[in-house]
Order: structure tokens, then sequence, then C-alpha cells
């Protein structure tokens, strides 16, 4: 039986492995990172705007058509991170750092939100053992 396992690995394995670690020391990776690095830093404003409008979509579908308050909680995240590329993308557009700065500002926003929600959520749960929106009439005093 160790035999057989022996035989295996000396003549499958390692010379899978070896091919393996020639294919590897042949890429160059230093290649790869400077097309990647100019592959993003020459997108057009287009292009992110097209991804910031992809991702607030699919928060505010999110936002429309879930109960589930963790559900909620990240579709605003989606949302918010949306407008975070808008603001980015036109502080590199117009060659200003307003844009990080509403982008720090807007991440400080989103945590609190997070926070609060979850506080809101621990509630119902202990309240009324469901997360579901649609029980925050129960809040009412």
């Amino acid at each position: 039986m160790l035999e057989t396992i022996e035989r295996i690995i000396n003549n499958v394995l390692l010379p899978c492995l070896a091919a393996i670690g020639d294919w590897l020391s042949s890429l160059d990776f230093g290649a790869m990172l400077s097309e990647g690095v100019y592959f993003v830093f020459h997108l057009s404003l287009t292009h992110y705007l097209l991804l910031a409008e992809a991702l607030f979509t699919i928060g505010l579908l999110g936002v429309m058509t879930r109960r589930n308050l963790i559900a909620l909680i990240i579709s605003i995240e989606l949302m918010l991170n949306a407008a975070n590329i808008n603001f980015l993308a036109f502080g590199q557009y117009l060659g200003n750092a307003s844009g990080s700065v509403m982008a720090v500002f807007v991440l400080a926003l989103a945590a609190a939100e997070a926070a609060v929600g979850l506080a809101i959520g621990l509630y119902l749960y202990r309240r009324n053992g469901t997360i579901d929106v649609e029980q925050f009439h129960s809040l009412r005093g």
C-alpha cells in the first residue's frame, strides 16, 4: 500500500508540482502589476460613475424589497459606498482633495448608521423575537 502511494507521489504529484512551479517562475509579476496600476489610474470618469450607479441601484432595490433589518443596513451601506465612489471620482477628475474629505465623512456616517441600526435591531429582537421591519410600529411608546 505504501509503495503504491509513493509511486503516485513520485510519478504524478511531483511532476505536476514541478510543472506548476516552472509556469509560475515564467510569469512576470512586475509587468502584471504595472499593467494593473495603469488600468486603474486610466479609467475615465464614466467608468467610475457607471460602477457607482450600479451599486446605488442594487442598494436601492435592496432597501425597497427587503424586510430584514440586516439586509436593509447592508443595502444602505451599498448606497453610501456608491456615493463615496462618486466623491472620489469627481475629486480625482477635478484634481482636488475635497472628494476624499467627503468620503471620510461618509464613512463616519456609515459607521454611526450601522451602530444605531444594529442597536435598534437588537432591541426589536429582544422584544419581539424577530428583526422584521414591519414590527417597527411596536417601538411607539
